[in-house]
């Protein structure tokens, strides 16, 4: 978190609220930083660590999904809605399993329970809302997997712009041969979609054709908050940036 800088009043607090910066990196372990002596060059977010606080004790879900709903609403995953990923518990009847198989998926009776639906449910309130129905800017780009469907998008859940990567995973460059010409759900991906990523309310068909994630998410947020700069947008604000890559440049697919 970084505080803006602001004039004391008269009680000798600051007169103005702070700003939020949250940086998620999805299957990250606490001692793959720097900062926890990990192997992997951290730099950044060790001074963050050196200059800010650290936390040594906390807890996580076994699976992105849960612990993502946990951090956006500060409840119980179950309670939210992602006891489990969606698209382990609200499979397709294409791809369920038969009766013979079912005992093979421990997941298979989750399907349909309370607190098993595998997006944020309504019984629940999100950071993003609550900053923004207090006046914040809130902004994402990055993994959601928090809800497929445009009425479960991030723009439905507190965030005024978002692009986000929707489902559990891709492939990081602009590379999906399997989506071409595809208008409708791919039977490969059951609980999935027409593409892989939306812009506020609308689908993302296509990418850039240099698109690498890291690179592409940092862009579009920063894009967002140059948009607040030049519309000189006075209000605090919240960017989340949800990377779900922690390793230097690799081949594209595509090149020779």
């Amino acid at each position: 978190m970084s505080e803006s800088k602001a004039s004391s009043g008269t009680d000798g607090v600051s007169s103005k609220r702070p700003n939020f910066l949250v940086i998620v990196a999805d299957d990250l372990g606490f001692s793959d930083l720097g900062c926890f002596g990990g192997e992997i060059r951290t730099p950044n977010l060790d001074k963050l660590a050196s200059n800010g606080l650290r936390f040594t004790d906390f807890h996580a879900a076994a699976a992105c999904s849960p612990s993502r709903a946990m951090l956006m609403t500060g409840t119980d995953h179950h309670i939210a809605g992602l006891g489990n990923l969606i698209e382990w518990t609200n499979r397709s009847d294409q791809n369920a399993p038969s009766e013979g198989e079912i005992k093979h998926w421990s997941t298979a009776p989750q399907r349909g329970m309370p607190g098993y639906e595998g997006y944020l449910n309504e019984r629940v309130v999100t950071l993003p809302e609550l900053l923004h129905d207090a006046g914040y800017l809130t902004v994402m780009a990055g993994k959601w997997h928090l809800g497929l469907v445009p009425e479960r998008f991030p723009y439905k859940r507190g965030f005024e712009r978002s692009f986000a990567h929707l489902p559990a995973c891709s492939n990081h460059y602009a590379y999906e041969p399997q989506l071409n010409g595809q208008d409708q759900i791919p039977g490969f991906m059951t609980m999935s979609f027409i593409a892989l990523h939306s812009e506020d309310g609308e689908y993302v068909k296509k990418l850039p054709t240099d698109w690498y994630s890291s690179n592409g998410y940092g862009a579009k947020m920063l894009s967002y908050l140059k948009d607040r700069k030049q519309a000189n947008d006075e209000r605090p604000f919240l960017p989340t940036s949800r990377s779900r890559l922690l390793t230097g440049h690799f081949k594209h697919p595509t090149s020779s």
